[in-house]
């Protein structure tokens, strides 16, 4: 059969009414909460491109691109088979969640195990790799990665080896072999260990280049510092700690996989609570029922914030679980309860079987047919949200502190300088190079996710006096000596470069030969991303946590910082350089619309009347000026003249007097306010005075340049 053949057949495949019955349909839209389900007002995304590939049980290959309608909706009619759905990301936007807190089985239709609540994610490069041929899956971490349990295990790595064989069965033509690099015991630390005679740790799996990883790792961290019932505060605090190396290990990790094996995807677990594996007759611990949604929450967090996004296999939810009111919810009895109780943590059968199909969804798999798990001959639900990106900040300030010093330091501030970079030079101490001052006066930045960036290399020699990269929304970085640590009040920083190091934490000293750093030192410019996040909180009777988006103010008090950390009792001689080309913060979620300007406060288009000035016999001025449409409040901001005069503007924190926050108005006639400024309040120089509108929230241009661009945001100070 010709080519030009074929593709007439499989179009008659996949729109031809007698395959309705056997179709795969979604949405795409705007995740203004990130939650992973359209909200009510959640637009849906129209031309998002979609592809399906595969295979039919009884018949051709299909491989197939639809864009989204104008609802956001795409179908496939494709039969009967094995297929992979990839959503395109549009310019501008990136995949959101695959997963939300808090839906409610029991009212959930086809709730039923082992898929339960369908949660698709994506391959990006998946397609490309199995038409191209060799495809190979490392599978790393723990002995959930092994498949291994007490219970009758289905045998090492079966639930990879069924993705596998599912992958195959869609792209019949692919080979592929499974790395089976995961080791029982296994810990985030080992993860990072220079080891030759296996395969788990980013070192190996660098050299043989994958196409696919999938992770599961973090519960071994916690095992040995998991507190028994009633804890002691020290009891938590060591078992934060360990949570806290862990999270710092799995960035290293995911970081250095995504930038060194740039063809992989990547995949990553979730966890499960082993000791809710009832929901009839056990009870959780308070800490698991406590942290474990928080470590589950850091693993979705550092899966996004990736400069290549990795995906989650979400296999909490599926598992029983108990929220923070003891209620239990997901499938009962997934956990291996031999009769010799030797076991008690791992997934029986039953429950690889979701670990199989919550691998699948993540990798956009879908079966029709008497090949799907659940026998399903349609599916429908496959949504796909997106967070749009909206700015990118830089820092407007830097210092050094301890004695780290810096040449060229403004360049680490912006990435219009044709490359340059700040040379940071530490040592063996506290050392470090700090940027903060992020910009927080884009008001119509409603803000879902944050992203922290940097760009850098090294030049000379890293052996053992090691840095590391952090953020901190509050620029404390690490707690106060004594902390006590509480599910709501734990995390001071995020982790960029570096995991937690050999020996550490130091409540819980091992692991010598863990790496710091996976890439001490990098020839060539390195791009490395992480979500930035900050505490969760917990309403009175709430059974989940809310995790509260970053605020505008929080932005200004943000920082990042390049900091010394040398290994302990190392002779502390090297002679390197961090050269930090760049460091930023990348907004995502939506706008809302700015107000115009008030009409004649900066000569530049707000139309209508002019602003007008008048002194009253008492030395006070009266400003006129037009109404906004629904402006809930007005400002006046006042400037010297003679800033003006020199092309800038100082009407905000220098200002000469003010300004009016919340001013009050008076009605100056049909369509005009007025705002009356003391005389106690009028400066004694010659002034330039702006007037803003508040609508919903977001402040108006105080006005424009001849050239047409706007007057120096930053100056708007009345938030």
């Amino acid at each position: 059969m010709r080519p030009g053949h074929l593709g007439a057949v499989l179009l008659f495949v996949l729109t031809s009414t007698s395959a309705l019955a056997q179709s795969v349909s979604g949405h795409a839209f705007d995740d203004r909460n990130g939650n992973g389900i359209q909200d009510p007002g959640e637009p849906a995304l129209p031309g998002v491109s979609v592809r399906l590939a595969g295979k039919q049980d009884a018949g051709p290959l299909v491989d197939a691109t639809v864009p989204t309608d104008a609802a956001g909706t795409f179908l496939f009619a494709p039969g009967n088979g094995c297929y992979v759905l990839q959503p395109a990301d549009p310019a501008g936007w990136r995949l959101s969640s695959t997963r939300w807190d808090g839906f409610n089985p029991a009212s959930t239709p086809g709730y039923v195990a082992p898929v339960g609540q369908p949660r698709f994610a994506k391959l990006d490069q998946g397609i490309g790799h199995l038409q191209a041929g060799p495809y190979l899956i490392a599978a790393m971490g723990d002995s959930i990665a092994r498949n291994f349990n007490f219970c009758s295990s289905a045998g090492a790595f079966w639930y990879t080896s069924q993705v596998q064989s599912r992958l195959l069965c869609a792209f019949p033509a692919a080979t592929s072999s499974v790395d089976q690099a995961a080791q029982l015991g296994e810990t985030t630390d080992d993860l990072l260990v220079d080891e030759s005679n296996n395969h788990n740790n980013v070192f190996r799996i660098v050299e043989a280049q994958p196409q696919l990883i999938t992770i599961s790792a973090i519960g071994n961290d916690m095992l040995d510092v998991d507190p028994p019932a009633n804890p002691t505060q020290a009891q938590v605090n060591k078992a934060v700690a360990e949570i806290l190396d862990a999270k710092q290990n799995l960035q290293e990790v995911l970081s250095v996989l995504t930038s060194q094996v740039p063809g992989a995807d990547i995949v990553l677990n979730s966890l499960y609570d082993n000791l809710a594996y009832n929901c009839s007759t056990s009870n959780s611990t308070d800490f698991h029922r406590a942290w474990l949604p928080i470590v589950d929450e850091i693993l979705r967090d550092l899966a996004w914030g990736q400069t290549r996004r990795v995906s989650i296999n979400e296999v909490a939810a599926e598992f029983a679980h108990e929220d923070q009111q003891g209620a239990c919810t997901g499938f009962e009895a997934k956990i291996c309860r031999d009769i010799f109780g030797l076991d008690n943590i791992h997934p029986n059968n039953a429950g690889y079987t979701i670990v199989r199909e919550k691998l699948w969804e993540s990798a956009g798999g879908v079966n029709l047919g008497p090949k799907d798990a659940a026998l399903r001959t349609s599916i429908s639900g496959a949504d796909y949200g997106y967070l749009r990106h909206v700015r990118r900040l830089y820092p407007r300030v830097w210092e050094t502190r301890n004695g780290a010093s810096v040449v060229n330091p403004e360049s680490a501030t912006t990435e219009a300088d044709g490359g340059a970079a700040a040379q940071i030079t530490l040592g063996t101490g506290a050392e470090e190079f700090r940027l903060g001052g992020f910009p927080d006066w884009y008001d119509e930045v409603q803000i879902v996710r944050v992203v922290a960036g940097v760009r850098y290399r090294t030049t000379g020699t890293v052996a053992d006096d090691f840095y590391r990269m952090e953020a901190s929304v509050s620029g404390a970085f690490r707690p106060p000596p004594g902390f006590s640590y509480t599910p709501t009040s734990w995390n001071f920083y995020t982790p960029l470069v570096g995991g937690g190091g050999p020996n550490q934490p130091a409540e819980n000293p091992d692991y010598p030969n863990a790496m710091l750093l996976a890439l001490p030192n990098v020839s060539t410019l390195r791009e490395v991303t992480a979500t930035l996040t900050k505490n969760p909180t917990l309403t009175g009777g709430a059974g989940e946590y809310q995790w509260p988006a970053l605020t505008q103010s929080e932005l200004a008090t943000t920082a990042i910082r390049v900091a010394a950390a040398p290994v302990a009792a190392t002779a502390g001689n090297d002679n390197y350089q961090v050269q930090l080309e760049s460091a930023w913060l990348d907004l995502y979620g939506w706008e809302k619309p700015r107000p115009p300007e008030v009409s004649g406060s900066g000569g530049g288009g707000g139309g209508g009347q002019a602003m007008t000035v008048d002194r009253l016999p008492d030395g006070s001025l009266v400003v006129t000026f037009d109404a906004v449409a629904g402006a809930q409040r007005y400002n006046l901001y006042l400037g010297r003249i003679s800033t003006g005069s020199a092309g800038g503007y100082d009407h905000g924190s220098g200002a000469p007097a003010g300004p009016l926050c919340d001013a009050p108005t008076q009605s100056a006639g049909t369509g005009r306010l007025s705002i009356t400024v003391p005389s106690g309040s009028v400066p004694g120089l010659d002034t330039y005075l702006l007037v803003t509108a508040h609508v919903d929230g977001v402040e108006s241009p105080s006005g424009f340049r001849s050239d047409g661009t706007e007057i120096d945001r930053s100056q708007s100070t009345c938030r």
